[in-house]
């Protein structure tokens, strides 16, 4: 498990000091996240629930995030015709934007991460991982 964390801390420290973060140092945590889900469904209909769902993120974690990435004018929150009440959460130009340089970021870290592997490795590795996941939320 030490190998896990030590993993952990260097991917950090490599997203702390690239290039894309210094530019977007306002993004934090789950903020890419939410950015990135709602870039891969862009044309639904996105609520907060549903990013507390998908993303494992608790409501006010959710409600937190939302408010700033609105307030940094990287998503907006619009009216949907079959209900005042509800909001769903629509990128912005400028949150469009960020989202393509994560995800640059991203492909290039992974790269570096993979580097050496044959898609049998990156199969198993990705086995591993969910199994552990499984382990982790399934806990009774």
């Amino acid at each position: 498990m030490l190998a896990l964390r030590r993993l952990n801390s260097g991917i950090r420290r490599r997203i702390d000091s690239s290039a894309v973060c210094q530019e977007i140092c306002t993004l934090a945590g789950a903020n890419g996240w939410i950015l990135g889900y709602l870039s891969d469904h862009e044309g639904e209909d996105i609520f907060q629930r549903d990013l507390e769902r998908d993303l494992g993120i608790s409501r006010s974690g959710v409600s937190k995030i939302v408010a700033g990435l609105e307030k940094s004018g990287l998503l907006e929150r619009a009216h949907i015709v079959r209900d005042d009440r509800l909001k769903k959460l629509v990128l912005t130009e400028r949150g469009r934007k960020y989202t393509e340089m994560i995800r640059a970021d991203n492909q290039q870290l992974e790269q570096q991460l993979t580097e050496g592997f044959s898609e049998g490795d990156l199969d198993a590795l990705q086995g591993y991982l969910t199994r552990m996941l499984n382990n982790i939320t399934n806990t009774d």
